[in-house]
């Protein structure tokens, strides 16, 4: 009983943290729903895991599916951001809707590390652009 259940959690996990190889260099990470703590650890956790087996060299983060995004949910994503450009890879966020570019300029989170494009299409033509340089 208590492996089944274990088992559905960690395929819940992987469901709510997908990270789906678009080419051999590029990753794309779509967001939906709230996130919290847990589920933001899970997030970097998955994309470190997937850039550094796949040697990938840059990551989108699709947030067009989250409703809130707060001081908390910021300093993930640019924690996130962050450890990518550790372990030697780019990070690109798209879907940042006006509502929260609004949200992040208030907070006044410091993000230079981060590069951004309004939708996934120009995201995915700006990290082919970031790799062929």
């Amino acid at each position: 009983q208590i492996s089944v259940i274990e088992a559905l959690h960690k395929n819940l996990l992987e469901l709510s943290t997908p990270v789906i190889p678009v080419d051999d260099k590029i990753l794309v990470m779509p967001l939906i729903g709230t996130i919290d703590t847990f589920r933001a650890d899970q997030i970097m956790e998955a994309i470190l895991q997937e850039v550094t087996g796949r040697q990938a060299e840059a990551v989108i983060i699709d947030i067009t599916g989250v409703p809130i995004v707060d001081t908390a949910v910021a300093n993930h994503l640019i924690r996130t951001v962050r450890a990518v450009k550790l372990v030697g890879g780019t990070c690109i966020m798209v879907g940042v809707r006006p509502e929260i570019a609004q949200t992040l300029v208030r907070l006044d989170i410091s993000f230079p590390d981060l590069i951004t494009a309004a939708t996934l299409k120009a995201g995915l033509n700006l990290a082919r652009q970031i790799l062929n340089q």
